[in-house]
């Protein structure tokens, strides 16, 4: 791992641990066993880094939730995708948490969140099509993710905080849940 990625790595680490504001530089360098000027060298100053982590970990989910679609079917295809990022979120529990805690603005910016978005573009291009093929219900496509996706979050939440086991057979209820919440019902 080079200097770069132990920055953010360890900025990843530390964020979710003790917050953006209670993580000075020099604790990050130190930790990530850099000089501080080291840190300067790669990003302008602390917020750059947690927006590079925060575009990271977009990209990163963005590739996983859309992994080994089956063909043809849209509600296999959006089932898939639902536990794709399900077990992204439950398997990097650093990267749920630290999305959990900046995705809200004020720490990522509207900027930060638009320059983001060809990452997932792919995703919104699903739900489009979906949309125009009578799958999905014709509302905002805005909706449409958080209606989707917003119980994957939930969900994820059940789980870290031993709420529910989430069982194969409580997965595939939140997913119909969500299914139910975004199909079209004509």
């Amino acid at each position: 791992m080079d200097k770069k990625q132990r920055i953010i790595i360890t900025m990843l680490e530390l964020v979710v641990k003790q917050g953006v504001h209670a993580t000075p530089m020099s604790q990050v360098a130190k930790e990530a066993n850099v000089a501080v000027g080291t840190i300067y060298h790669y990003f302008e100053n602390k917020n750059e880094v947690i927006q590079e982590l925060y575009k990271m970990i977009v990209q990163d989910y963005g590739v996983v939730l859309m992994a080994n679609l089956p063909e043809g079917d849209f509600k296999a295809q959006f089932e898939t995708m639902w536990s794709n990022l399900y077990n992204y979120f439950v398997g990097n529990p650093l990267a749920f948490q630290f999305v959990e805690y900046v995705a809200a603005p004020p720490i990522i910016s509207k900027e930060i969140v638009n320059q983001s978005v060809p990452y997932i573009a792919n995703i919104r291009d699903f739900f489009l099509k979906g949309i125009e093929e009578k799958h999905v219900r014709n509302v905002p496509i805005r909706l449409i993710l958080q209606m989707a996706f917003g119980t994957v979050i939930s969900a994820v939440r059940l789980k870290s905080n031993e709420e529910l086991d989430m069982t194969k057979e409580e997965i595939d209820l939140a997913i119909e849940m969500s299914w139910d919440a975004i199909r079209n019902k004509n």
